[in-house]
């Protein structure tokens, strides 16, 4: 019997892949639907939208699930967490709207009502579920306990083989395809495109924003195998931008319904093509309005992305970790904070594209603050590059200093920056992480 949170925790890291075990491919469904299977199958007990795709589809899934919970009282599961595992959790009541995270006990009775059954499961072939396998078995089972109408599902990496495609869900978003993960999902677009259509099902509808043409051909030749509609951005629907600024974003959406004016509150124009697709699935949910879709969009908050920590001297976490999220980033501080440059504090796992990511970033940088980072995830010890690695990617004119601790490498940004000047914490969800932990407590 596990009394407290902190040993529910410790639970979970003892089930932390080891590194020739962390993508156990068809292996990995197979332990999942074992899992839900001895819990009842708790997912099938709620309607779900599941949301998949390269970039966006954390702040996707969560503008979906702020729509949706103006109506119906609506589970929204994501990851990776920034400060506490209680985040990837949360449920929104209609009432108030109010994102509520799982409280330690809730979690830790969860982890009690698994636990015997991740222990059974290691005795026989299939073996012990993994962390994520775990945890993504308490999200489903904590919304059906929370009697949720609607349920938001991230997908954790890829899609076919996902953890959370034990789903059966009405609708499925791919919001886009890039170059991440390669060495696991694939060296080029359409093997990774491939790879994230596996999250299309039969009895559902798919939802995509690429613009990418083979990449569209993959994803409709996966529907109509399946034979469920496919509604793709620009030719389904569309957005018309009004304005981008520090109070978010203005737009029309157009669609067999017009919606003028919707405001956004998360901050950036890509943030916009999101939105576009969490307009859409919850139009094809069903029983939303524009009272609804204009309230959703207007208070979501998703924590680390462009996310304004502190306003004198101005610091901006965004969690960007490839090069197609840095160059979304870099377009929305030049919008946003138009001639600004940035004291640009960044750490960068060590199996990114360092070098692609610091050339975007020089563009809108005066100094960069090169530091690193060490944590305990779901895949095991995650780090980043060494500082003086990173050394090795600047360019000749750009200024920058070597600092081997988070805390202090912002404490030597804002002597660097003044108060009037912009401070900017990226290159990582789990820098963000830490720096953002220094602000909330």
């Amino acid at each position: 019997m596990i009394r407290t949170f902190q040993e529910a925790v410790k639970f979970l890291e003892r089930y932390i892949p080891p590194a020739d075990k962390k993508h156990p491919g068809v292996l990995g469904l197979e332990r999942m639907r074992e899992l839900t299977g001895r819990l009842g199958n708790p997912q099938l007990k709620y309607r779900t939208i599941h949301v998949g795709g390269t970039s966006g589809k954390g702040s996707t899934a969560t503008m979906i699930a702020s729509i949706l919970g103006t109506k119906y009282k609506t589970g929204l599961y994501t990851s990776p967490h920034l400060v506490r595992i209680n985040e990837r959790f949360t449920v929104i009541e209609p009432l108030n709207s109010v994102q509520r995270e799982i409280s330690d006990g809730v979690f830790t009775r969860l982890i009690n009502k698994i636990k015997p059954h991740v222990e059974a499961m290691g005795e026989t072939d299939l073996g012990s579920p993994s962390y994520f396998e775990i945890v993504s078995a308490l999200a489903f089972l904590h919304f059906y306990k929370e009697k949720a109408e609607a349920a938001v599902i991230e997908v954790g990496l890829g899609g076919l083989y996902d953890a959370s495609n034990v789903v059966q869900p009405e609708i499925a978003v791919i919001t886009n395809v890039g170059l991440d993960h390669t060495e696991i999902l694939g060296e080029t677009l359409e093997e990774i495109a491939a790879d994230k259509a596996g999250i299309i099902k039969k009895g559902m509808k798919v939802i995509s924003g690429t613009d990418i043409s083979s990449v569209k051909a993959i994803f409709k030749n996966k529907s109509d195998q399946n034979n469920v509609p496919l509604f793709l951005a620009g030719l389904n629907f569309r957005t018309d931008i009004k304005r981008v600024s520090i109070s978010g974003s203005r737009f029309d959406f157009h669609n067999f319904q017009y919606y003028r004016n919707l405001h956004l509150g998360m901050l950036g124009r890509h943030q916009v093509a999101n939105a576009a697709l969490a307009v859409k699935a919850c139009e094809e949910f069903g029983g939303i309005g524009v009272k609804e879709i204009k309230s959703g969009l207007k208070t979501v908050k998703f924590a680390g992305r462009l996310e304004i920590i502190r306003k004198k001297p101005l610091i901006v976490l965004d969690g960007a970790h490839n090069p197609d999220k840095i160059k979304a980033l870099v377009d929305a501080v030049r919008e946003i904070w138009p001639g600004k440059k940035a004291t640009t504090v960044l750490a960068i796992k060590k199996d990114k594209n360092a070098a692609g990511m610091i050339r975007l970033l020089s563009l809108i940088t005066e100094k960069f603050i090169l530091t690193n980072y060490r944590v305990i995830m779901d895949q095991g010890e995650i780090s980043s590059y060494d500082p003086a690695e990173l050394a090795r990617f600047m360019q000749k004119h750009v200024s920058f200093e070597v600092n081997h601790n988070a805390f202090s490498a912002l404490e030597s940004a804002h002597k660097s920056a003044g108060n009037s000047d912009l401070i900017l914490v990226t290159g990582s969800l789990y820098l963000v992480g830490i720096i953002r932990k220094k602000f909330i407590s």
